[in-house]
């Protein structure tokens, strides 16, 4: 199995770019909007406290999002998976993975430069 890098997106307007095995790039999750990991982020302008209204705005965005296509690489399901299913990137790529049997490093303290 190849190995995908994930970067922080050197696009203004998205947060991360999955290099997929260094063919083609992904970039996803809009800058300047909440998650489920900036929900969860206590150091984070979008923190929510009360668990209840976390797991509500989470409920909101699959329900919001539930016609979007399934795709292994689609920025919808990067989203969806990676950015809205745990509290943690770390939980959020292994459930990623688990999912789509792809391995990801996690590389998002460098911006994408290629």
């Amino acid at each position: 199995m190849n190995t995908s890098i994930l970067y922080k997106s050197n696009k203004k307007n998205k947060k991360y770019v999955l290099d997929y095995q260094g063919k083609k790039r992904y970039h996803f999750g809009a800058k300047g909007y909440a998650d489920f990991l900036l929900l969860n982020d206590k150091n984070s302008i979008h923190y929510e406290p009360i668990k209840e209204k976390r797991d509500k705005r989470k409920k909101l965005y699959i329900s919001r999002h539930s016609k979007d296509p399934i795709d292994t690489l689609s920025p919808a399901s990067l989203s969806r998976f990676i950015l809205w299913e745990k509290p943690t990137l770390k939980e959020g790529l292994k459930i990623y993975e688990k999912l789509f049997n792809i391995k990801i490093l996690d590389n998002t303290d460098e911006v994408y430069k290629k």
